[in-house]
């Protein structure tokens, strides 16, 4: 079944500890024109990045420290373009969610609403974090066909250009030819056999059992067939003389180093090329991908430019709570979640800690002010969800 999780662009989850007297509380790691970015939702989106690249179990530690800053810009950019349809008054409409939910239902054999709870369940997110997932996607799209599609349009002109640009590679077939071949070595009957095996194979005998039974070549094993080959794949005498013959028909002996080769034609087919027409919607789609990335890089730059972003925090400690989607990632992520038992730490370059940096050009961060934990009761000093402190790595004695 695809997964779900796919959709978990910025889960928005609080950590709730159960009990009436249990202090809720949550670190802040950044804040966005004044909206937040809590560490659980940024943890969340760490096992969303690691799931998405398909990580092997025993690297996520590493892939957290290494793409860690990006997954964090990732987080603020979302931010700002949602900021920006929400100041544009863009929403989805209900229908484009419901239908979308009906789409992932068909998708993934989904039939009654008990299947579907249960699917969500094995992916850690409720119908109500999907909707709204599903929501910020219909959003994101709406602004970006708003703001940038524009810019990135191509004329005829353009797209003919890059056409005639890919055409050799993308939009032309070559020629092909489909071998069997028998290989007689010096040693072991050399020409004289060559020409036996040639007559037998011309007056009908089965070229594949012909194979099998005098061939030298690796390919004996399964009737000398050496599958479809595409013009310029070939050695260029061989090539010469397959796709000059008609298709049934079996060459004479050619001579290679230690032996005499002979091949028949079972299958041709002839090189074509798409034409601009039938090719037009590809080489746009291409194109405007390309132009995409560019233009989105620069409409960043320029939301940046306005925006009050401030980062809360220096380090983030590898600690993934919340829920983990099933299988996977699983006991990769325990040893690492709050309030696990001691063990080796996840493989890492040297000198790495359990904390992941974050780069920035920032100044490093003040200590805590009052708003960087949320807190449901009312307490003097909360203890915060704070990053460890990384261990001193000094040799003895310095």
């Amino acid at each position: 079944m695809r997964r779900l999780s796919g959709l978990l662009l910025l889960p928005s989850v609080l950590l709730l500890a159960g009990g009436a007297e249990a202090e809720i509380i949550e670190r802040v790691v950044a804040k966005v024109n004044g909206q937040i970015i809590t560490l659980s939702e940024f943890q969340s989106r760490q096992i969303a990045a690691a799931q998405g690249a398909r990580v092997d179990p025993a690297n996520v530690g590493t892939f957290l420290r290494q793409n860690n800053a990006k997954i964090l810009q990732d987080a603020i950019d979302e931010i700002l373009i949602m900021q920006k349809a929400e100041d544009a008054g863009m929403k989805a409409p209900s229908q484009w969610i419901d239908e979308a939910i009906a789409g992932i239902r068909k998708e993934n054999n989904i039939t009654s609403d008990e299947q579907l709870q249960d699917a969500l369940d094995r992916e850690g997110i409720t119908l109500a974090e999907l909707r709204q997932n599903i929501e910020r996607g219909v959003v994101r799209r709406a602004i970006m066909q708003r703001d940038i599609q524009p810019k990135i349009e191509a004329t005829e002109s353009e797209l003919l250009a890059e056409y005639e640009k890919l055409k050799a590679t993308e939009f032309t077939k070559p020629p092909t030819v489909t071998l069997q071949e028998i290989l007689v070595t010096e040693d072991l009957g050399g020409l004289a056999l060559a020409r036996e095996i040639v007559e037998k194979a011309r007056a009908g005998e089965d070229f594949a059992t012909l194979a099998k039974t005098y061939s030298q070549a690796p390919s004996r094993s399964h009737g000398g067939d050496l599958g479809q080959l595409a013009q310029g794949e070939l050695n260029p005498e061989l090539e010469k003389v397959a796709f000059a013959l008609p298709i049934g028909s079996v060459s004479d002996p050619m001579p290679v180093e230690g032996g005499y080769r002979v091949v028949k034609v079972s299958a041709k087919t002839s090189g074509s090329t798409t034409p601009y027409e039938a090719a037009k919607e590809k080489v746009r789609d291409r194109l405007m991908m390309t132009r995409f990335e560019a233009a989105y890089d620069v409409y960043m730059q320029e939301l940046r430019k306005t925006a009050s972003v401030e980062l809360r925090v220096r380090e983030v400690p590898l600690q993934l709570t919340g829920p983990i989607p099933e299988g996977s990632l699983l006991e990769a992520l325990e040893p690492l979640a709050p309030g696990a038992p001691p063990g080796p730490a996840p493989p890492a370059g040297a000198g790495a800690t359990d904390t992941i940096v974050i780069p920035t050009e920032a100044t490093p961060a003040a200590p805590p002010a009052a708003d960087e934990e949320i807190t449901t009761t009312p307490q003097a000093a909360p203890e915060k969800v704070a990053p460890p402190p990384a261990p001193d790595t000094r040799p003895p004695g310095r």
